[in-house]
């Protein structure tokens, strides 16, 4: 069975390059483009899916202009070529790394044709803030009982 999400940690080295784990390297080929994520990651993405995320911006009537304006400014204007290098590394430019507060440690996170690089404590921060949120649609879902110790 193949998964198209998981997780992995992953060191960033003093050149800024990120390590990207063996096991998503064959999806992840080629330029690449990376931009900020919303909470204070890098986001990377096949072209395919950069070119589905940045023309459901330009094209939506569901913000306002101004709206557009700072998606636009925040998301796309951010955004540059990046590739996998020989050893399996990505180079995150100075100025994603300093939004995403990237530093030695990383937890990279795939879900399909994207990948999430955040800095290891401020996911652990993340998750453990939106707690409450995720106990909330786990009972929503009706499925809380999976998570429970026995």
């Amino acid at each position: 069975m193949e998964l198209n999400r998981g997780s992995a940690e992953s060191t960033l080295d003093d050149k800024g390059r990120v390590n990207i784990p063996v096991r998503f390297r064959q999806y992840f080929q080629g330029e690449l483009v990376i931009t900020r994520g919303m909470e204070h990651y890098a986001l990377i993405m096949t072209p395919a899916a950069w070119e589905n995320f940045a023309q459901n911006f330009i094209n939506s009537e569901m913000v306002n202009p101004q709206e557009r304006l700072i998606l636009e400014d925040k998301f796309l204007n951010q955004a540059q070529v990046v590739e996998l290098d020989k050893a399996g590394r990505i180079a995150i430019p100075p100025t994603i790394r300093k939004y995403a507060n990237l530093s030695k440690d990383c937890m990279i996170i795939r879900v399909d044709n994207r990948l999430s690089v955040w800095d290891s404590g401020a996911f652990e921060a993340y998750l453990t803030e939106n707690e409450n949120l995720a106990r909330s649609a786990l009972n929503k879902l009706g499925t809380q009982d999976i998570f429970k110790a026995r």
